[in-house]
């Protein structure tokens, strides 16, 4: 197989697992989730500003940016060692840096593929590209 070939082949199998994470996920498909790009080195995702996700103010609710972060966490890991199907979080650390009240964008990055243990690093930015969530997320292919 030529490398052309092959690049073919892996976008291939990253739009079918964006497609699965965007429609097949209950949560993310009520919450509007899109992937925005999806590959071997990072995972973006965006989850559109609405009211029925902000907590008693006008900020998005700290649940909502955790699963933001652990979706983007675990699709980063996913796309970095090549696998399709299940994964499972193992833990997540997110730390909560600013309010967000619009719009917000989800980057992954798998910083240690592991062939078991995956551990990934996510950044979630407001529409003015602050940084309102960052958080670690370990997971595991059974």
């Amino acid at each position: 197989m030529s490398g052309d070939e092959k690049q073919t082949t892996d976008e291939e199998r990253w739009a079918v697992q964006a497609r699965h994470f965007q429609t097949s996920v209950h949560f993310n498909r009520a919450a509007g989730l899109k992937v925005e790009r999806w590959d071997d080195e990072a995972v973006v995702m965006s989850l559109p500003y609405e009211e029925w996700k902000c907590n008693s103010t006008t900020g998005l609710h700290g649940g909502v940016i955790a699963a933001l972060a652990d979706t983007c966490g675990t699709a980063a890991a996913l796309a970095a060692i090549g696998a399709t199907g299940f994964i499972a979080t193992v833990s997540m650390n997110i730390n909560y840096l600013a309010v967000a009240e619009s719009t917000v964008m989800a980057t992954g990055v798998c910083v240690k593929p592991g062939r078991r243990i995956q551990v990934s690093e996510v950044k979630i930015t407001d529409q003015a590209g602050n940084i309102v969530a960052a958080a670690s997320v370990s997971t595991m292919q059974p």
